[in-house]
Parts: C-alpha cells; structure tokens; sequence
C-alpha cells in the first residue's frame, strides 16, 4: 500500500483543485492509519464526484481487492506502465508542499517589481509543480499551487519533437478557448512563446509549448506524459484562464525552482546587490544613448551582440554611427523596469520596460527587453528587442 506521508498533499491544495486533493490526502492517512472502510467511502465519494480521477479509481481499486487478499503496493493488478505512471502521480500529489512558495520568494526576481506585471507562473518540472503568484502594489503574493504534467522526456527542450520541456522566461499569447480547440486541450489553452530570442539564439527549435488543460476522458495526466507542453487539469485551467491576464504575465520554468528567503528589511543580501548594479548599468546606458555618446554607448554592447534586425556587432555598430551622427536632440525614458535572472543560466538576466523615445515633436512609446550576460566580470547586452505587445 502506499507509505508516503499525506500531511504535506493537504498542505498543497488549491483553491481550484482543493476538493479532490483534499479528498485523496483522507484517503492516504486512513489507508496508512488501515483504517480501509472508512478509506474505501472517501474514496467512493471521490471518485462520485470527480469520476475521471484515475489515480483515486486505481486507489479504490486496490482497496476492493484488499478486501480479498493483501496488496503489496498501489495498482498491482494493472498493467506494468500504467501502474508506474499512476505511481509516479501519486508521488508528485503526495510530495507536494506549498512551505517554499509560501514562506519564500523565486529567487530569479530582481529588484522592485513593475506596477504594470500582474502575475508571475513559476513551473517545478522536477516536481510537477507549478505555482501561481499576484502581484499587488509592486508585492508578490503566493496564490496557488497546482500539479501539472511536462514533456515525456523530462525537460530542456532543445528541437522539435524531442517531447521535452523548455526551461526559461516566457511571455503568453492569446488564449485559446476550449471552442477552438480539440477535446484533448480541455478547458482550453495559454500559448508561450517559445522558442524566446535566448532560445533562438541557442538554435533551439519547435513550436506550439502551451499550458493547457487534460483531455476530457481524464482528470490529470500523468508527470511525464505530454509533448512539451505543460497540463493542469481542468478545473486549474478554468481558474487559470480567469484570473490570469496573459499579456501582465511571465511564466518561468526550470528543472527544480530555485528560492530565495524573505530577508528582513533593509539587510543587504546578493539579489539587492545584483540588482543594484544591473539597474545602475542600465541608467548609464540610457544616459550615454541620450546624451548621444557613442563610444560610451556601443560599450555597453558585447562582441558577440545580435540585434533584431539580425545585424552582428560590426553590421549595428555601423548603422547606430551613422544615426549618432545626425546630432539629434532626442529624450529617453524607462519606466516599469522588470528584471529577471534566467533560470538554469548564472550569467544571464533579462531586462523589460516601457520605453518613451522622443526626438523633437516625435514621440514611440514601445515596449523593449534587453538581454543582459555577464562576460568576463561586466554586464553586456547580447541582444535587445522591442516586443509586439
């Protein structure tokens, strides 16, 4: 029978999902207590209610047997794979704990946080877990837990097809609802945009990386199961795509989250530190382009420096010379700085703000990211973009 311990399942449910993992947490401490009748009606009540739970039907499943003979562990009397992908679920609920996310923040957020970030989705593919935080007056507040389900072949996704998982900073696109898609995407979609300008310029390849819902035969997937996307089931895809505004959020996987502790006030710890030293970076370089000094400028660009444009360092340092030498007046404001360590990357940080650009009567207002890498102890733009939106 089962031996893992259920005190940390109930510590990890969500609002969405809080019912039937609560339901399943009764279930495990009356199986371990051998309290097997009363452990067989929470599981009847279970299943009742959510009747595609799989893992709760293998757990009653096994109870009903038990009542013939001794089991030796969970889902013996299934099929070998199957057995171990439930298995391999009932270890990623029962191992679940919201302890870091509650008392601790991602360690990959530097600096204040932008008015204008509404949520922050951060993904432990390690642990099929991701978590949901709001961000209120410039605070991250934890919101959320849930289970999900990653790519079949673990994660790090590097080309099509592999059936693996990106690690990274990703934006959202337009949600797809349920209407548009086939059941197997269940309550509906909220598309990444991988392959990132990180991932491009790795050569990374592939397409379509979604956090989607669980088809509609099922009530979650197993942890290693999908192509690369990331699968809640339904009823945490529903709460997702309500509350979730998608073009205010930033979504961060790894291969395990990484945490930082809540340091007390005014302490000064590396994050501040880093911080400190990326937005001083930037100011001076906001400074040396309004100012219209070059040489001061084009510093601040690294040898192996990519633009948009696709130019390599000598192709954009050409073409920003000539731009220098107009000797325009021109203004230049960065409002709602985000900073981003990149995970499973020490050297990298991404930079996103609103930039407002004026030159005489002329005025853009666009959104940019820099991408910040650390070379030989300096902090160097390796590329910069303006976003779509």
């Amino acid at each position: 029978m089962l031996c893992l311990s259920s005190a940390k399942l109930a510590s990890a449910a969500n609002a969405t999902s809080q019912e039937a993992e609560q339901m399943l947490a009764k279930a495990v401490s009356q199986i371990e207590a051998q309290q097997l009748t009363q452990a067989l009606t929470t599981l009847d009540q279970l299943v009742q209610r959510y009747p595609h739970f799989q893992l709760a039907q293998m757990m009653r499943a096994d109870l009903l047997l038990a009542q013939t003979h001794a089991l030796a562990n969970i889902g013996g009397q299934l099929d070998a794979q199957k057995t171990q992908a439930l298995q391999a679920e009932a270890r990623a609920r029962l191992n679940a704990s919201t302890y870091l996310a509650q008392q601790q923040q991602p360690a990959y957020l530097l600096g204040n946080l932008p008015n204008w970030l509404k949520h922050i989705i951060t993904i432990d593919l390690t642990a099929s877990r991701a978590y949901l935080f709001n961000v209120n007056q410039q605070q991250l507040n934890f919101s959320g837990s849930f289970y999900i389900t990653q790519g079949s072949k673990g994660a790090g996704k590097e080309k099509e097809g592999d059936k693996r998982t990106p690690i990274g900073i990703y934006r959202m696109t337009q949600p797809i609802p349920a209407q548009k898609l086939s059941g197997f995407y269940g309550a509906g979609a909220l598309p990444l945009d991988y392959p990132n300008s990180w991932d491009k310029r790795n050569k990374r390849t592939g397409h379509g990386i979604w956090l989607h819902g669980t088809p509609l035969e099922q009530y979650s997937r197993p942890p290693l199961a999908s192509d690369g996307c990331v699968v809640f089931s339904n009823d945490d895809m529903s709460y997702l795509l309500k509350q979730v505004d998608w073009k205010a959020t930033r979504v961060i996987t790894d291969q395990s989250l990484q945490w930082t502790t809540n340091e007390v006030q005014h302490q000064p710890n590396e994050k501040d530190a880093l911080s400190n030293q990326l937005q001083q970076r930037i100011e001076a370089w906001r400074n040396a382009w309004e100012k219209q000094q070059a040489n001061s400028y084009l510093n601040f660009y690294a040898a192996d420096f990519n633009s948009q444009k696709g130019e390599n360092k000598s192709q954009w340092t050409t073409r920003k010379q000539q731009l220098f030498a107009l000797n325009q007046t021109h203004h230049i404001q960065i409002n709602g700085l985000l900073l981003l360590r990149y995970p499973s990357q020490g050297d990298l940080v991404v930079a996103e703000f609103e930039q407002r650009y004026q030159r005489g009567s002329k005025i853009d207002v666009e959104r940019k990211r820099l991408w910040w890498q650390q070379q030989q102890g300096e902090w160097l733009i390796i590329y910069e973009e303006v976003l779509s939106n």
